[in-house]
């Protein structure tokens, strides 16, 4: 499976998913590594931009408005949750969508997906 080079903005960081994508092979940066956390999603969309980081996020609606005004990107990946917990996708769920969506090929570059389509 190809790997991504992702960012984990501040409200996806945990240290267990960024193990757990590490291990699927994928690289991670984290806004700790950036030295920017606690920044503002549009300084998190500029780093991973300047970069060439596709972002991991579950501020959907922060990021699908970035998207819209700076199509020119690596990618986005959101993460929606749910009012339901039990219906938000689990650590697993992520890094498995992720693995869905590089292995049928679609590009990802300059677009944006929500992770929870790519769930199966």
């Amino acid at each position: 499976m190809a790997s991504l080079k992702l960012y984990l903005d501040d409200c996806t960081y945990s240290k267990r998913l960024r193990q757990m994508l590490l291990e699927a092979g994928h690289q991670v940066v984290t806004p700790f590594d950036a030295g920017i956390p606690g920044a503002n999603d549009s300084d998190h969309f500029e780093y991973a931009r300047l970069h060439q980081l596709v972002i991991l996020t579950k501020d959907a609606d922060d990021f699908e408005e970035l998207h819209r005004h700076h199509p020119a990107h690596a990618g986005i990946l959101a993460i929606c949750e749910e009012a339901d917990r039990s219906k938000n996708m689990s650590y697993n769920d992520i890094v498995r969508a992720i693995g869905n969506l590089v292995s049928a090929q679609v590009s990802i570059t300059n677009h944006f997906y929500v992770l929870t389509h790519w769930r199966w």
